[in-house]
């Protein structure tokens, strides 16, 4: 299925209009939590989150890029 990692603030949204394919839930968190990581060496996207919609419109999982830092 292919999935769309948004990046999102409180006030601006980068759509990610391409996507990528995973054949597995497991990959999908595991790449958004590796987006958010990487994000987060840069300040700022401190306030901002990683948000995944499947191809049919529904939210899979949201991780806010200080989360990510947090979880390390």
């Amino acid at each position: 299925m292919r999935y769309f990692f948004h990046l999102e603030s409180e006030t601006n949204v980068h759509i990610d209009h391409l996507g990528q394919e995973f054949a597995h839930y497991q990959d999908v968190t595991h790449h958004a939590f590796a987006m958010a990581r990487e994000l987060a060496e840069e300040d700022r996207w401190l306030g901002w989150s990683v948000r995944v919609i499947d191809a049919r419109n529904r939210e899979v999982i949201c991780v806010p890029i200080l989360d990510a830092i947090l979880s390390r």
